[in-house]
């Protein structure tokens, strides 16, 4: 379960987020997976969710060899990180993120998240993805108990 995070859009080389029916390069923010909300193949921007309380300025933001996310352990997260950082791959800074933060969001769970801001950034940053943000906002059945 996931109670706090940061919303990232990420300008990235669209050959990482080809959909595949296989492995694929893992995105991560400092040691977490970032959960990608969209595919960003199309665009070249991805939105996603870092999960807890990283600050996105300070930890270097990159894609790894592909896995299956829920297969990560903590030691294959720093030899990731380690070969991130031996590539040169390094944080964003904190004055660069300062420059394109929006206002905090607060959602009651992630599908309220998704309906509202998740939507409007892939309408924003990713417009040919306009579909997955059409179906975040559809209503939702509520079960009802009929009067006895």
């Amino acid at each position: 379960m996931v109670a706090t995070g940061s919303l990232v859009v990420l300008a990235v080389d669209p050959a990482y987020v080809i959909p595949r029916n296989t492995l694929e390069p893992v995105l991560f923010a400092g040691n977490v997976p970032v959960q990608r909300l969209n595919q960003g193949d199309k665009s070249g921007r991805v939105i996603g969710i870092v999960p807890g309380d990283v600050d996105v300025g300070t930890v270097p933001i990159w894609f790894g060899t592909p896995q299956l996310p829920e297969r990560l352990t903590p030691a294959l997260i720093e030899s990731e990180r380690a070969l991130a950082e031996k590539a040169g791959v390094r944080a964003f800074g904190r004055e660069k993120i300062a420059a394109v933060a929006r206002p905090r969001v607060t959602a009651q769970d992630l599908a309220s998240l998704l309906r509202t801001t998740g939507a409007d950034l892939v309408l924003q940053y990713s417009p040919q993805e306009k579909a997955l943000a059409e179906s975040w906002r559809l209503p939702t059945a509520k079960a009802t108990r009929k009067p006895d």
